[in-house]
């Protein structure tokens, strides 16, 4: 069976921007909405969109040029009152924001399908990707045909598709979400990035749950300081349909402190302070980990095979979501224990070998201190890292990045991650300046991450974990403006049954 998905409908413009001001006519009923001048088909409306590498306001004559209908911009023109080559004018629609007014147009053009859904909202800085794949299970595991859009991919009940951002531009959201609605989806589960939320991609989605796992250090080089990154995720809230729900990391002091001004439903999850959603832990393997996992006045034991400290937290979050939406805690934790792994979180990789090998995603502070220290609780032999940072981004980091993997590591490969159009050899240098002279001896250099992945393998011994993490489950290298081919797992996997 293939997935079939609603098609566009005409939209009245004034209906959906009914703060515009609008020159030229009384209304514009539009079929498409464009960003790129040059995807422009005549009758098309072009949103003169600001972007860090081009200013859309700039094209607007081009745009009219090429047989735009109508025109949406921040900025008004030197004259309002464009004409075609023709003669007809062309509409100018003046708005605060050209971004939110685009994304709810597609959204509109798509008869808002969010809102016929039960729609879940997950964003933070760590966990958003594993929390919204275990959601998805819970749902499931209730017989709800479940849509999901995330950094590991797209599925709409029918088909799934693989992605590599975190969250889609507006307009493949709402097609997404229309396919879902179309193939009969109750439910559908969205992972939501500070990034999407700052640039308001998300106008016109209304959710009637809200995950917020964590707010810690990251994305500085895009938010400009920690004070906007935290702003940008805090709109999340501003998503929220009457009567929704939030669930709140009650651990997470800053997420914690939403409580405090947030006049709506809440449910809170967590290990150390009091929550509606709690767990202790039992047992914690390599392989797996039991903990007792608590809601209200009942508890069961829940044995999963994802493992790692950090992503407790995450079936946790998932659990409340699933308690948010009338679940019982057996299919709850029948839907958690249902996941054998998460690609490119703590996944495993299993070919005889008789040391472990996981392959993770983690790349804050918090999270590679969370995964260290548990491997060094699981493990008997020594942990061996290839470990590296993407270039052009989160220079700062980079020092304390590197020291905390070194004293926590027996053994560390600095390697290329994404370099991108920074030199390589300045980001092992960064990160170089962060070991402590007693640990230098436990570092070496292989910018070939392949070669760094094969070296590590091979020094491996009995009882030894080897830890690659960065990239998860990313399929391409991204060095200069090429993406090459490179999957971890697949570099792994094929030395692991070579030898």
């Amino acid at each position: 069976m293939q997935s079939c998905y609603q098609g566009i409908s005409p939209v009245s413009l004034r209906t959906i921007l009914s703060d515009a001001e609008l020159f030229g006519a009384d209304d514009f009923v539009m079929l498409n909405a464009v960003t790129d001048v040059h995807q422009i088909h005549p009758g098309d409306v072009y949103f003169a969109l600001r972007t860090p590498r081009e200013d859309g306001h700039l094209a607007i004559d081009d745009a009219i040029r090429r047989g735009a209908g109508a025109i949406v911009s921040e900025e008004m023109t030197s004259n309002p009152f464009k004409m075609t080559s023709d003669g007809k004018l062309v509409p100018l629609f003046l708005v605060k924001s050209t971004q939110a007014a685009y994304a709810r147009a597609c959204q509109a053009l798509y008869r808002f399908p969010a809102r016929q859904m039960n729609t879940v909202g997950i964003s933070g800085t760590s966990g958003k990707t594993m929390t919204a794949f275990l959601t998805a299970a819970i749902l499931g595991a209730a017989n709800q045909n479940v849509g999901m859009l995330s950094s590991l991919g797209c599925y709409d009940g029918v088909d799934a598709s693989s992605c590599s951002i975190t969250s889609l531009p507006p307009k493949r959201t709402s097609s997404w979400l229309s396919r879902m609605l179309q193939n009969d989806c109750k439910c559908a589960v969205m992972e939501i990035s500070s990034q999407a939320l700052a640039q308001s991609r998300l106008e016109g989605i209304e959710f009637q749950t809200v995950c917020l796992t964590n707010i810690l250090r990251d994305h500085l080089d895009f938010h400009g300081s920690l004070d906007e990154y935290r702003k940008a995720k805090m709109r999340l809230f501003e998503y929220m349909t009457c009567g929704g729900t939030a669930i709140i990391n009650a651990d997470d002091h800053i997420v914690s402190e939403v409580t405090n001004w947030l006049e709506i439903p809440t449910i809170r999850y967590g290990m150390k302070k009091e929550a509606d959603v709690s767990a202790i832990v039992l047992e914690q393997y390599a392989e797996e980990q039991t903990v007792l996992l608590t809601a209200g006045s009942e508890t069961l034991p829940l044995r999963t095979r994802i493992v790692g400290n950090h992503y407790i937290y995450d079936c946790l979050a998932a659990a409340a979501i699933g308690l948010r939406y009338g679940l019982d805690l057996t299919t709850i934790v029948r839907g958690i224990e249902s996941v054998d792994v998460i690609p490119g979180r703590m996944e495993r990789l299993e070919c005889g070998q008789p040391f472990s090998v996981l392959v993770d995603a983690a790349h804050t502070r918090e999270e590679l201190r969370s995964t260290l220290r548990f491997l060094h609780e699981v493990t008997s032999g020594r942990i061996l890292t290839v470990f590296g940072v993407p270039g052009e981004t989160g220079k700062a980091q980079r020092p304390k990045l590197a020291d905390l993997v070194s004293r926590l590591s027996n053994r560390v490969v600095f390697t290329d991650l994404n370099p991108g159009n920074e030199d390589a050899e300045e980001i092992t240098n960064d990160l170089m300046s962060g070991v402590q002279a007693r640990h230098t001896r436990r570092v070496t250099v292989c910018h070939n991450r392949a070669e760094a992945i094969r070296k590590t393998l091979s020094l491996a011994e009995p009882g030894d974990c080897v830890l690659i993490v960065g990239k998860g489950n990313e399929k391409f290298q991204y060095i200069g403006g090429e993406a090459k081919k490179h999957d971890d797992r697949e570099i792994a996997k094929r030395w692991l049954f070579q030898h």
